[in-house]
């Protein structure tokens, strides 16, 4: 998961886990939403015009899809999302992987095995939140139920890494927040983890070659640790308390639109102004909204990098 791409993981009906994905740049950001409301998060039914592509195992759920053929069908419920989660856990990470897990951390391209899956039962040992060359790292360690422990893995799952960015918006230390993560997820009645191979790559300065990592994609428990937030939530949460600092009314006498919720006619006019080369100062005349929210924008929508 880097810049505004992500992984989309899902589980069918048949409750076999799914990965839905498209050509480059990927599965992007905007594709999680149907006009401008997020449609594809944890516990959301959603149906998906699927395709076959070409499979690289270990990642054999693939499928393509149509991003316009995306249907919201609302969220499960507490009893319904669980039921999903347990028809389709396993007892073991070693059982989603085939014993192909080399040194509790990764698979070799190729392995014959799946590359997702969910487990039960899960015993968190603790969350720890890192800063390395000023980039921010979110990593768990935990027990599955033979009792075996994995060491520093890396959460993926967005709603996670939002909620710690809040939290640690609120207070910068990465120990505290850490602490208050692990306490919350250690209260849970029951917790589920999803897990999932990246694709292969090395971290540089390495003798190795690509590895397929894992990293826990989802984070599930009961009751739910999010109350029901989504990481688009937490980043508008964000968004918010930031602007505190300013006075918001001297800001609209410039931008009268400024921090306002875009609406579906502003992207559509957004959009097609930039594609018809409009420059990002006639955008902020036009839409009366700051240069900084016109980029973001456009980054949302996929049209600025």
């Amino acid at each position: 998961m880097r810049g505004e791409g992500v992984c989309i993981v899902g589980i069918d009906r048949n409750f076999q886990s799914i990965r839905p994905v498209l050509p480059l740049p990927g599965v992007l950001r905007e594709h999680l939403y149907i006009k401008s409301k997020l449609a594809i998060r944890p516990r959301a039914k959603v149906r998906f015009d699927f395709h076959k592509v070409p499979i690289e195992p270990p990642h054999i759920e693939d499928l393509g899809f149509d991003p316009k053929s995306i249907v919201c069908e609302g969220l499960c419920t507490d009893t319904e999302w669980e039921k999903v989660l347990k028809a389709s856990s396993f007892r073991s990470v070693q059982d989603i992987f085939y014993a192909c897990l080399q040194e509790d951390r990764w698979v070799e391209p190729g392995a014959n095995t799946r590359s997702l899956g969910t487990v039960s039962q899960i015993q968190v040992i603790s969350v720890n939140l890192q800063e390395q060359s000023g980039e921010r790292r979110y990593r768990l360690y935990f027990t599955d139920q033979t009792g075996h422990q994995y060491d520093n893995v890396t959460i993926s799952d967005l709603a996670f890494r939002a909620l710690c960015d809040a939290e640690l918006n609120r207070c910068s230390s990465l120990l505290s927040v850490s602490q208050q993560l692990t306490d919350r997820l250690k209260s849970a009645d029951r917790l589920y983890l999803r897990l999932g191979l990246a694709r292969p790559w090395a971290p540089r300065d390495v003798s190795f070659g690509p590895r397929c990592w894992m990293q826990v994609t989802g984070i599930s428990t009961f009751p739910d640790y999010l109350g029901g937030r989504s990481f688009a939530d937490f980043e508008t949460a964000m968004q918010i308390s930031k602007t505190k600092t300013y006075d918001v009314e001297e800001i609209r006498e410039k931008h009268p639109k400024a921090y306002t919720k875009w609406t579906d006619d502003e992207d559509n006019s957004l959009r097609n102004d930039y594609l018809r080369g409009k420059t990002v100062e006639e955008l902020t005349s036009k839409l009366q909204r700051k240069p900084g929210a016109i980029r973001s924008r456009l980054i949302r929508l996929g049209l600025l990098k």
